[in-house]
């Protein structure tokens, strides 16, 4: 892990798991599988999450969090081909449309 990505998601999160709010203590990759892990590692595809929220073996939360980062580079200004590439080759939303109150809450505190 990057040091200086693992510091800014640590101070974006403050120590509190990003989801729930509880103490937080596991960085998780949004992005990842075979190698996409390291390589498309940036602030934005890691969340501060706490042991309870950090259970992979719960594929719709995960398919959530790649949902709600894709519709926030789709608020950004990104084509459907960037948030290809930013995620790493896989689309979830269709035809780059941004879902209805699918927010990036980790990402937009405040916005």
């Amino acid at each position: 892990m990057n040091r200086r990505i693992r510091q800014k998601v640590t101070e974006r999160s403050g120590g509190r798991c990003e989801l729930c709010g509880a103490v937080a203590g596991e960085l998780h990759h949004i992005i990842s599988g075979r190698g996409k892990r390291k390589q498309y590692e940036r602030v934005e595809t890691c969340i501060m999450l706490c042991h309870r929220c950090h259970n992979h073996s719960k594929i719709e939360k995960v398919i959530t969090l790649k949902m709600q980062l894709q519709s926030y580079y789709f608020r950004q200004g990104y084509d459907v081909e960037q948030v290809r590439v930013l995620m790493g080759g896989k689309l979830y939303l269709q035809n780059g449309e941004i879902a209805k109150g699918l927010r990036c809450p980790w990402l937009e505190r405040g916005a």
